[in-house]
C-alpha cells in the first residue's frame, strides 16, 4: 500500500527536522516548504494527505496561505495542522475559525498529542515498535533525509515552467481577491440591513405605544356597570390584559428612554465641539484685531476686522495655528474596522466655518492608522488586550482586517462626512484624504512585549492630522 504524503511548511530547519523526526512512526513521504509561497506552488502540482502550516513566516503568514489553501476547490478539503508557537484559546479559536483542523504547539508537542492529531485524519502508526525505530534510528537518519524531497530544490527543477500553473496560480489570487470585497459587500450590506430593521422596530414600538394608550384611555372612560352575577368574572379576564399591557408599556418605554439618551448625548457632543471650535474662531479674530498689517485696506474700509465674520487669506500663522489645534485632538479611537467619527464630525465643523469665511487654499488630511493588539470576545468582535497581557495573548489587527484595507474603508468614510461640506462662492477651499501607517514605531515583535506598551504606540500611531496651506496672491 502507497504511503501518504505530508507537506511541513515552516522556515526553521530545527522545528521542520523535529517534526519530521516525530512523523517518522508514521507510513508518510515529507515534502518541506520553507514559505507560504512555496507551499502554493507545491500545491499548485501536488494534493498531499494532511499540511503542517507554521504561523509566522517571511513573506506570508501561515493564517494568509491558509485562507488560499481553503479558498481553492481542489485544496480546500486537505487537513491542514497549525504547527506553531501561537497558543491560546483565542488564536486556536481563530485558526479553526479559517479552516485549520487543529493547532499543534511547537513547544509542548509529543507524540500522543501527535498520534491523536493524525488518528482524527485517519493516518496510524506503522507496524514497528518504538523500541525497535529507537535501535534503527540512526542507521536510517541518512537513508530518512535523502527520502524526504525538498520542495525548494528537486521536485521544483525537475519540472519547467508551466504556462497553464502560473495562469492557475493568478487565477486564485483573483479569486481570492474577488471573495475579500465580496465579504466586504456583505458586511455593509448587514450593516444597512440592521440599521433598517431598527428603525422599523422603533417604528412598530411606537405604534404599539399609541394603540396601548388609546386602550388605557378607552377603558377609563365610563361604561355601563356589568351584571353582578358577571362583574367578579369580568374583573378576572381584564386582570391578566391589564398586566400584559403595563409590561408592553414599560419595554416601550425604556427603548424610547434609551434612544432619548442617546439622542441627548450626541446634541451635548455636537455642542461641545461647535463651542470649542467658536473659541479657536474667535482667538483668531481677536489677533488680527490686534495686527492690523494682516488686513487689507478694503477689508479695513468695509469694517472687517473689528468684528466678525473675517477673511482668513493673509496670515499664515493664525491659519497654522488652526491646524496645530485641531491636530492636539485629532486622537482617533479603537473601532472595529471603522473610523472613529468624533473627530472627522469635528473637522468636518472646522472646515465648515473657515470655508464660510472665505479661506482660500488646501486642506490636506492624512488619517494615521495603529496596529493594535487585540483579542476576539465570544461574539467574534475584536477589542483591545487587556493591558496586563503580552503580545503572545492577542492578536494585531493587520492580521485580522489588514492595514490596507483599513486604510481605504477610514478614507472612504472620511470623503463621506466631506463630502457635504458646504462651501461659499468666494472660498476656494480644496480637500485632499490621503491614509498612512502611523510613523511610530513599535517594539520587537517577540511574545513578552507587553499588550499595555504595544497598544500605547498603537494608539498614538492612530489619528489623524490636518495642513491648511493658503494660496498664494
Amino acid at each position: 500500500m502507497a504511503n501518504k504524503r505530508a507537506l511541513i511548511v515552516d522556515d526553521s530547519t530545527t522545528a521542520q527536522y523535529r517534526l519530521k523526526k516525530m512523523l517518522r512512526r508514521y507510513p508518510l513521504d515529507i515534502d518541506v516548504a520553507d514559505s507560504g509561497e512555496a507551499a502554493l506552488r507545491y500545491l499548485a502540482h501536488n494534493v498531499p494527505d494532511v499540511i503542517f502550516m507554521d504561523h509566522t513566516m517571511s513573506g506570508m503568514d501561515g493564517f494568509r496561505a491558509l485562507q488560499i489553501i481553503k479558498s481553492h476547490p481542489e485544496t480546500a478539503m486537505v487537513p491542514v495542522i497549525m504547527y506553531t508557537a501561537q497558543s491560546g484559546d483565542v488564536y486556536t479559536s481563530q485558526a479553526r475559525a479559517l479552516g485549520a483542523l487543529d493547532v499543534v504547539s511547537k513547544d509542548t508537542i509529543n507524540a500522543t498529542d501527535l498520534s491523536k492529531v493524525m488518528e482524527a485524519i485517519h493516518i496510524y502508526q506503522g507496524e514497528q515498535t518504538d523500541a525497535r525505530t529507537d535501535q534503527i534510528e540512526s542507521a536510517e537518519l541518512i537513508a530518512a533525509a535523502n527520502k524526504v524531497t525538498d520542495i525548494n530544490t528537486h521536485r521544483i527543477e525537475r519540472r519547467a515552467p508551466n504556462p497553464a500553473t502560473l495562469e492557475q496560480a493568478r487565477n486564485l489570487e483573483l479569486r481570492l481577491s474577488h471573495m475579500e470585497h465580496t465579504l466586504e459587500d456583505n458586511r455593509r450590506f448587514i450593516t444597512s440591513r440592521v440599521v433598517r430593521e431598527l428603525q422599523g422596530l422603533r417604528k412598530n414600538l411606537r405604534e404599539e405605544l399609541n394603540d396601548i394608550l388609546h386602550q388605557q384611555q378607552a377603558a377609563v372612560a365610563p361604561t355601563a356597570l356589568p351584571a353582578p352575577e358577571t362583574e367578579q368574572s369580568a374583573k378576572k379576564d381584564n386582570t391578566g390584559w391589564s398586566i400584559t399591557t403595563t409590561l408592553v408599556s414599560i419595554a416601550a418605554l425604556l427603548v424610547i428612554a434609551y434612544f432619548l439618551v442617546q439622542i441627548s448625548q450626541q446634541l451635548n457632543q455636537s455642542t461641545q465641539v461647535q463651542e470649542q471650535l467658536g473659541k479657536q474662531l474667535q482667538d483668531v479674530s481677536t489677533r488680527v484685531n490686534r495686527e492690523p498689517e494682516l488686513i487689507s485696506p478694503a477689508m479695513q474700509n468695509a469694517g472687517i476686522g473689528t468684528q466678525p465674520p473675517l477673511t482668513i487669506t493673509r496670515s499664515n500663522d493664525f491659519i497654522t495655528d488652526l491646524a496645530w489645534t485641531f491636530n492636539q485632538s485629532g486622537t482617533l479611537a479603537f473601532k472595529q474596522n471603522t473610523i472613529d467619527p468624533k473627530p472627522v464630525l469635528r473637522l468636518h465643523e472646522l472646515l465648515h466655518r473657515i470655508a464660510s469665511n472665505g479661506f482660500k487654499g488646501t486642506a490636506t488630511i492624512t488619517i494615521f492608522v495603529g496596529n493594535f493588539c487585540v483579542s476576539i470576545d465570544n461574539m467574534g468582535m475584536a477589542q483591545l488586550a487587556k493591558p496586563e497581557g503580552t503580545l503572545g495573548d492577542c492578536m494585531l489587527s493587520s492580521e485580522i482586517y489588514m492595514l490596507e484595507r483599513v486604510m481605504d474603508e477610514y478614507t472612504r468614510e472620511t470623503n463621506a462626512v466631506l463630502s457635504n461640506l458646504t462651501r461659499p462662492v468666494n472660498s476656494t477651499l480644496r480637500i485632499i484624504v490621503n491614509a498612512a501607517e502611523g510613523p511610530d514605531s513599535y517594539p520587537e515583535r517577540i511574545p513578552t512585549v507587553s499588550a499595555r506598551d504595544w497598544n500605547t504606540i498603537a494608539q498614538n500611531n492612530n489619528r489623524i492630522e490636518l495642513v491648511l496651506t493658503p494660496d498664494e496672491e
